[in-house]
């Protein structure tokens, strides 16, 4: 197979293929054979996964959300992942709770004692297994927590030098695209936080910038407004990150697949504003994928369709332009609040815990 940045892509990605063929960021790398991890979430839930380790310690770290009543064993998706191994990032893919692997209730008791559990969970505190069809439409937000649980999960591999979390790229399709879009607000409003210490006389302090900065890109795989029963405007559910900060999002949707190219479009209006040839949007693209129909999240892997050797040269010239060198996160004595001025803000993690405390991130969806 001929170098990825000698490819030659579909129509919607010729130009910013030939952006980052300028950057000269191509450099291919042996592919990892990936290792199985598990890790649990606050509320007790036993995730299963894969993790790509990569080739250099600050190399960009790609987080993948599957599609809800999907998993991430698909054959494209693993396929994804290891292309983005093999081109030196490290790669985390993992099933939602209730879905693949991911159905062990491994804490009952912690699991059962959350109302939200209770409430929109069928089967009750007998059932120590959860499955998809288990959960009622609303409760889908707090899978959230699963994205919240392999963040972690990324920051302790960070800290034994296997991965970068500085520069955290995430990637989702259809409505684990919504579900990352749910996460993504909420890093823009989590903060480290250094409690008051009045024996040494230092005062309470909170960081000058949220968690979210360390997210370097998004990449959006036909985004859906749906989510259950609830209908979701992306576009300002990414507004903190993508107008304000500017942070790189590439939507990617096919010729006939109406609402994510509405969505795309939405979002780059909103984003950009009058300022479409402003240079700190530059990486904000839509990625309209000739030929694909009526494909949608990872059906769009397809292939004939060139969509991951677009993926590959949108994530190297992301990291080539937004990277961050590598540093140790110490996630577990850190605490973090949530902050949303001008109220007051409130814990988001205690100290010397393993997880952000369970939410229903409810808090995050557009009002």
């Amino acid at each position: 197979m001929p170098s990825l940045c000698r490819v030659q892509l579909s129509a919607g990605f010729t130009v910013l293929a030939g952006l980052f063929v300028a950057l000269g960021f191509c450099h291919a790398q042996e592919e990892s054979k990936g290792e199985k991890v598990r890790f649990t979430t606050v509320d007790g839930v036993e995730i299963h996964g894969m993790f790509y380790a990569g080739s250099k310690r600050n190399a960009a770290t790609v987080m993948m959300l599957h599609k809800l009543d999907e998993d991430s064993r698909k054959k494209t998706w693993i396929s994804l992942a290891e292309t983005l191994n093999k081109e030196g990032c490290s790669v985390l893919t993992f099933d939602f709770r209730g879905h693949g692997q991911s159905g062990t209730i491994v804490e009952p008791s912690t699991f059962w004692k959350q109302p939200r559990n209770l409430l929109s969970v069928r089967g009750g505190p007998k059932k120590e297994t959860i499955e998809f069809k288990d959960m009622k439409p609303e409760y889908y937000p707090v899978l959230v927590n699963d994205i919240a649980a392999a963040k972690a999960f990324l920051d302790n591999r960070n800290d034994t030098g296997v991965c970068n979390t500085g520069s955290l790229m995430v990637l989702g399709a259809d409505n684990g695209a919504t579900l990352g879009a749910i996460w993504l607000n909420a890093e823009w409003h989590r903060f480290a936080f250094t409690p008051l210490d009045p024996i040494m006389r230092i005062p309470a302090k909170i960081a000058p910038t949220s968690e979210g900065k360390d997210v370097i890109a998004a990449i959006w795989l036909s985004p859906t407004s749906k989510l259950g029963s609830r209908t979701i405007s992306i576009s300002t559910l990414l507004d903190t990150p993508g107008r304000e900060y500017a942070m790189p999002m590439a939507f990617l949707y096919s010729d006939e697949d109406s609402m994510g190219k509405s969505i795309a479009k939405a979002c780059e209006t909103r984003f950009k504003g009058t300022k479409k040839k402003d240079d700190k949007y530059r990486l904000t693209v839509t990625f309209p994928i000739a030929g694909g129909g009526k494909l949608t999240g990872a059906g769009l892997l397809q292939k004939s369709l060139e969509v991951d050797k677009a993926i590959v040269d949108y994530v190297q010239g992301v990291a080539e332009a937004k990277g961050n060198e590598w540093s140790e996160r110490d996630f577990r004595k850190t605490q973090y609040i949530w902050r949303f001025p001008p109220n007051a803000p409130f814990p988001a993690k205690l100290p010397n815990e393993k997880m952000l405390l369970f939410d229903t991130y409810e808090r995050f969806l557009p009002r």
